[in-house]
């Protein structure tokens, strides 16, 4: 080891800035940060949102979308229109059955088996 790098070395356990900022005043000035934002959100949040909606459309959009995950922002871009309830319980129910199977069998078969059933299911007679 370098006799100099040895001789300006910190010890185990020693700061470099004794006077800098105390163990854990960052998390705590966060935490008090998020406590005074939620307690503001409380008393007007709605006020506020409704007073934005009004006079700035665009801002209101724009802070909305912020708060939206992006894999759910994704997810509502492709949808070519809503689910309603029963196409949601269907969708949860189908689902369910695939996964039901998935550590048995791979996803890929069950889609195909179903397709398969449903077109032997709902395919006309040919007349001869």
């Amino acid at each position: 080891m370098n006799k100099q790098l040895a001789k300006t070395a910190w010890k185990p356990g020693q700061s470099g800035n004794p006077l800098g900022r105390p163990q854990g005043a960052r998390s705590k000035f966060s935490e008090q940060a998020c406590a005074d934002a939620l307690a503001d959100w409380t008393a007007n949040g709605k006020d506020t949102l409704e007073r934005v909606r009004a006079t700035d459309p665009s801002t209101y959009l724009r802070v909305l979308f912020s708060i939206i995950p992006k894999d759910i922002a994704v997810s509502i871009e492709n949808r070519t229109g809503p689910m309603d309830s029963a196409e949601m319980q269907a969708m949860r129910r189908l689902v369910a059955l695939i996964q039901a199977t998935a550590s048995a069998i791979d996803p890929e078969t069950v889609f195909a088996w179903l397709e398969e059933d449903l077109r032997a299911r709902v395919a006309k007679q040919v007349e001869q």
